[in-house]
């Protein structure tokens, strides 16, 4: 049970041995398998996840204890296709360090209903898990899109869109869009709904010397 002992924490203790690792969670299943303490396939769902995809499930299995895992000894992968070379110490290392840059600057992030679009993002390819998200988000974000909006779209939780939106906008691949803040009507001075309030009851008069 994934409560009991956290991913950060089980990824380092099975991959000792070769196998697969099946991360069961209602919205889906994740499978790793791993062979000379390297994660040399992943699939959701019968499909073959990239470095970036991969990373980005992990993070947000890492992030919601719950769920369960059971382990196969031996088993290889059924095909060599979207073949992987990660080292499970590197996997868990980026996981622990984007687990502690979340809750650094958790202040930071954006509100969930700030949104944003799309700026120069030509900086953001360089790193696979923004350049992932944005392939994800890019049709949403092209017309305008908030992190609430995104989650569901691009299938991760609110938190996260926004930990990625923060990470872009540090970039300039997105920009928020302005927000028309309404000015609310003064309010009429005490002599003016004075002077109102006698005109109602006495009719219209006039001021003389």
């Amino acid at each position: 049970n994934l409560r009991d002992i956290g991913l950060i924490d089980l990824l380092p203790l099975l991959s000792h041995q070769d196998g697969r690792l099946v991360l069961i969670r209602k919205d889906g299943n994740l499978e790793l398998y791993i062979q000379h303490r390297r994660v040399v396939c992943a699939e959701e769902e019968r499909r073959v996840l990239s470095p970036g995809q991969l990373e980005e499930r992990l993070f947000d299995f890492a992030q919601n204890d719950g769920g369960s895992f059971e382990f196969f000894t031996g088993e290889a992968p059924r095909h060599q296709r979207g073949c992987l070379n990660l080292p499970v110490d590197e996997l868990v290392l980026k996981l622990v360090t984007l687990k502690d840059e979340l809750e650094s600057v958790r202040e930071q992030l954006p509100m969930p209903d700030t949104v944003f679009t799309l700026g120069n993002v030509a900086l953001a390819y360089s790193d696979p898990v923004l350049a992932e998200f944005l392939d994800r988000a890019w049709p949403y974000l092209s017309e305008g899109a908030s992190a609430r909006r995104l989650a569901p779209l691009v299938g991760l939780p609110t938190d996260r869109v926004r930990y990625l939106l923060y990470k872009l906008r540090s970039l300039g691949a997105v920009q928020p869009l302005e927000q028309r803040v309404k000015v609310p009507q003064e309010r009429r001075s005490l002599a003016g709904r004075l002077l109102g309030l006698l005109r109602r009851r006495f009719g219209k008069f006039s001021w003389s010397l």
